[in-house]
């Protein structure tokens, strides 16, 4: 028996009513000091790792953010931060902050890069990976130690929320909430359904949706209205960018999904049941994208950009960094570079899986950007 379920089994059979939300399941599984699978000394992205991000496509991708992000610090005249929540293996901030660097080293001395990392190991990664750039770079536990002059800055994040812990519910005929727990039953865990007592999962159903038919399982994230209360508290003036998969409430109360969106990931291969290897593989759930843009806007922003990564990747300037081939090498790094924007904007791609979502506050420039008024098909022209 794993340690990670030993002591969620420990968990079970003290709780007066021998089970455990979903909630306390995830928290436990990905971030328990020591054992949870985000804490543990182990790579969980990339080739060795269980699950790739967009990323690990090709520098390309951090580079084009980058140039949307530099772009709106220069036409807001916003002091040039950048928090970076769930920095990962410290591949994007790699790469964008080289990519500045070379590109606008004025800026880049400017800059002060922050990544928001929980996971001790990670934060140890992070570090190493970011040698290069550590006079501009700090790593943070949390957003309250961020260390700037002015709370203005550019929030980003990629696949962050989809791992926050969820909920899970199930609707009945009578149109009232179960909730899905998971109990132990000859030492294996198992789940049950039990009436939802939740107060703040049953709000959250009634405020943001979405309406469940009879069995119909979906996910609810009261930690991301959490987070993103705690970003609004914080931020006075900047943009939140969102990447991450998910669904809108049409789409969660749709056949497809009746059994929601919660699964697991180990060794690049989708797990069903989330129960299967607790503490060893990533578990993730789709974002609610109507309740997250309905926060946001209850928390004071508004709203600037959403819409699917590929569109977004192409406003941004992607073919920016089409490169012309001399010599069909398909192993030459300029070949390998139009591949992976090719592989970034086609249908059925890794593209077609997220999207992005723009949030301002104190910002009014947005008809400015380059984001706007640049042909994405011919970039060096405007529209």
């Amino acid at each position: 028996m794993g340690l990670l379920k030993d002591h969620l089994i420990q968990m079970i059979e003290r709780d007066p009513n021998k089970r455990i939300d979903y909630h306390t399941f995830m928290e436990t599984c990905l971030y328990k000091p020591g054992i949870g699978y985000y804490a543990k000394e182990e790579t969980k992205l990339g080739r060795e790792g269980d699950f790739y991000t967009s990323n690990h496509v090709h520098p390309v991708f951090p580079k084009t953010i980058m140039t949307f992000i530099v772009d709106v610090i220069k036409k807001e005249k916003l002091s040039p931060n950048i928090i970076e929540f769930g920095g990962g293996d410290g591949t994007f901030a790699l790469h964008a902050l080289s990519y500045v660097k070379q590109t606008d080293p004025d800026l880049y001395q400017t800059m002060n890069y922050s990544i928001v990392e929980t996971s001790e190991h990670h934060k140890k990664v992070i570090t190493e990976a970011l040698k290069c750039h550590q006079d501009i770079v700090s790593v943070v536990p949390c957003l309250g130690d961020v260390e700037v002059g002015q709370r203005e800055a550019i929030v980003f994040s990629n696949e962050l929320v989809d791992a926050f812990p969820v909920h899970v519910v199930s609707g009945k005929k009578d149109g009232s909430i179960e909730e899905v727990c998971i109990t132990v039953k000859d030492g294996e865990l198992e789940e049950v359904t039990v009436p939802c007592e939740h107060e703040e999962v049953l709000e959250w159903i009634s405020s943001y949706g979405p309406s469940l038919p009879e069995g119909h399982r979906t996910e609810v994230s009261v930690y991301m209205r959490a987070w993103i209360q705690k970003v609004a508290a914080w931020l006075e003036k900047g943009l939140v960018v969102t990447i991450d998969y998910g669904y809108s409430n049409d789409e969660k109360a749709a056949t497809f999904l009746r059994d929601g969106s919660l699964r697991g990931y180990k060794n690049h291969r989708q797990v069903r049941n989330p129960l299967a290897y607790p503490g060893e593989m990533d578990l993730t759930a789709h974002i609610q994208w109507d309740a997250y843009r309905k926060i946001m806007k209850e928390t004071g922003f508004e709203e600037v950009v959403h819409e699917r990564q590929s569109s977004f990747l192409l406003k941004a300037g992607l073919f920016t960094f089409l490169l012309e081939v001399e010599h069909l090498n398909p192993f030459s790094d300029k070949t390998k570079q139009n591949r992976a924007i090719a592989t970034l904007v086609q249908p059925g791609g890794i593209s077609d899986a997220f999207e992005v979502n723009v949030q301002s506050k104190g910002l009014s420039g947005y008809y400015r950007y380059d984001y706007f008024t640049r042909d994405p098909y011919n970039p060096n022209l405007a529209k």
